[in-house]
């Protein structure tokens, strides 16, 4: 999860830093193997198949969840979320 103090920054940064070279890199810091290698596999196929946009999504997406526990796509779907929870309670 996040951290404001000083080494969680520094944590961070290295984690950022090691995106830049391997997607995933973060994930696989946290020790949580499987995600980080599903991360680095399909940065690796977006890379060689898609455009380097794709890659920086993979890598947005693998730092979010290394650093706040949530995917990026959760991330963007908080306010539909939002608005249905305020529809079930109307």
């Amino acid at each position: 999860m996040s951290d404001a103090s000083p080494l969680g920054m520094l944590t961070n940064g290295v984690k950022l830093v090691g995106e830049t070279m391997l997607p995933g890199a973060s994930l696989l810091m946290d020790g949580n193997l499987v995600n980080g290698a599903a991360h680095a596999a399909i940065g690796v196929a977006a890379a060689t198949f898609v455009a380097p946009w794709a890659v920086l999504l993979v890598v947005a997406d693998s730092f979010s969840k290394s650093v706040s526990g949530k995917n990026l796509w959760d991330h963007i779907n908080i306010r539909k979320k939002t608005t249905e929870a305020e529809v079930v309670a109307a």
